[in-house]
């Protein structure tokens, strides 16, 4: 028996935007996070942990962004699949909304 390969587009998009979210991360260390630590000039405590929390994300982003591109490679959409519209399902009546009221309220 033969298993197709189902493609799931969220995963890919999810993956994406991982991969934005890090780059922007990236520019943001190379052109910004000087202006974070100048601000902390004033407690040498703040600024120890700023310095940690980055070095944490750095290492943190690198695996990540592996991972991400690694899944972007994997689950990339075919062109020539068809997009199938959903059918709607007819409305259901709505319950009243006092059905659990009853004789329990005072």
């Amino acid at each position: 028996m033969e298993r197709r390969r189902r493609h799931f587009p969220l995963r890919y998009r999810r993956a994406r935007s991982l991969l934005y979210v890090i780059g922007l991360f990236w520019l943001w260390l190379w052109l910004g996070s000087a202006a974070l630590m100048a601000g902390l000039y004033h407690s040498p405590v703040h600024a120890a942990l700023a310095m940690y929390a980055i070095a944490v994300v750095v290492l943190v982003s690198i695996p990540a962004a592996l991972l991400a591109a690694i899944r972007m490679l994997m689950t990339r959409p075919h062109r020539e699949a068809a997009v199938v519209p959903l059918r709607r399902r007819p409305q259901q009546p709505l319950e009243p909304a006092e059905w659990w009221y009853d004789e329990r309220v005072s």
